[in-house]
């Protein structure tokens, strides 16, 4: 069973969501997988830090929201490489 997940794999999530379209808040409980509370608390970071807006009823990514979620993707995609990185050398020597 995978551990929970920390506030950044929350944030990427929220953003995830959103970024696919998926404004509502509705929608981003039930496809990040939250909590009203938990939602509403990355919400709230997420719109203070200009990365997301709300307009129109529904929360859309700014350019600034953009850049960071590709950025993220980067860590995402660097972590999982140094993961199998890590197991093939750890195969290697034990």
């Amino acid at each position: 069973m995978k551990s929970k997940r920390d506030q950044l794999e929350i944030i990427m999530d929220v953003m995830e969501v959103i970024n696919d379209g998926y404004g509502s808040k509705s929608s981003i409980m039930k496809y990040a997988n939250l909590s009203n509370t938990l939602l509403e608390k990355y919400i709230s970071i997420l719109t203070s830090k200009g990365l997301i807006k709300y307009e129109d009823g529904h929360y859309k990514m700014t350019e600034k929201g953009i850049a960071l979620l590709e950025k993220l993707r980067k860590i995402r995609k660097l972590h999982l490489e140094l993961s199998e990185l890590i197991n093939s050398v750890s195969e290697e020597l034990y």
